[in-house]
């Protein structure tokens, strides 16, 4: 299952904003060694409190959480902005309602067949598949997003568009920027790659747009 969870009912998934805390803990504080910020064993930064859009892939309980995204719109605060702004390609506005940013993309490895190689990709493409699908209703054109190599890889493996817009040498492996456009037919081809199991995971999410 598919949550969206936007700043107007935080209230009613409190347990599942904390269990994807915890995992961001695990992923980019103790496996990945990045220099975050970890309280209580949560791991949150400034962004959190911009009123961000979640998706969180539960189970059907929604009780645990599988893996988590976070959106925000390039028209407020963006760790694109404030940190890899060497990424940004010289003479181009990136600034618009209708470009989002996304952050934080983990994936629980221990509840993914103890992190097969299919379940990640597989858990990775329901992901994409419910961003699209939000992109979709919100009247996103586009979404950035930093990665290295790696996911690169992932999100052509799961039938996503990227356009390489940048690249940072900062870091120990380099760090691009990329553009994902929102289409139909991109979200349908991401579907086509999940297969039937896509039509088994649904997405929880108010009818209201996103506000921007």
């Amino acid at each position: 299952m598919l949550v969206v969870v936007e700043e107007a009912n935080f209230h009613e998934h409190r347990h599942l904003l904390d269990e994807m805390f915890r995992l961001r803990a695990r992923v980019f504080a103790e496996r990945l060694k990045w220099d975050v910020v970890v309280t209580d064993g949560k791991e949150r930064d400034r962004y959190d409190d911009e009123g961000p859009v979640y998706l969180i892939y539960t189970d059907e309980a929604q009780r645990t959480v599988k893996g988590s995204l976070r959106l925000l719109p390039t028209t407020g605060p963006t760790l694109l902005a404030d940190f890899f702004a060497d990424t940004l390609p010289d003479a181009t506005q990136l600034i618009s309602p209708t470009i989002w940013e996304c952050t934080r993309f983990c994936l629980d490895e221990s509840l993914l067949g103890n992190g097969s190689r299919e379940e990640m990709v597989f858990a990775s493409g329901i992901l994409f598949a419910g961003l699209g699908e939000i992109g979709l209703r919100s009247g996103i054109e586009s979404i950035l997003g930093n990665f290295d190599a790696s996911m690169y890889r992932l999100y052509r493996r799961i039938g996503c568009e990227v356009e390489i817009l940048g690249i940072t040498h900062r870091f120990a492996r380099p760090v691009y920027l990329g553009s994902f456009p929102v289409s139909r037919s991109i979200l349908g081809r991401v579907r086509e790659k999940l297969g039937d199991a896509a039509r088994k995971v649904q997405l929880v999410a108010d009818r209201r747009p996103l506000a921007a």
